[in-house]
């Protein structure tokens, strides 16, 4: 049997993998903003939500330049 830690090494430096991570981690990141903010007492953004929308940009970000890197 595989070792456990390997296996997950093995998973998680597969390109495909490592871009699907990455874009649930920004698709999530963008939707807790939107929930946030729908579910604020506010009528305008606040920095939290503000924060998780730069967040969800530069993890975007990030994989544009890791996948164009070949």
């Amino acid at each position: 049997m595989d070792d456990p830690k390997e296996t997950v090494y093995v998973w998680l430096t597969d390109e495909g993998n490592r871009v699907l991570l990455l874009f649930a981690l920004a698709s999530g990141l963008g939707l807790a903003s939107l929930f946030s903010f729908f579910t604020a007492s506010s009528d305008a953004p606040t920095r939290p939500q503000f924060a998780l929308l730069v967040a969800a940009m530069i993890v975007v970000f990030y994989m544009t330049l890791r996948t164009n890197a070949y």
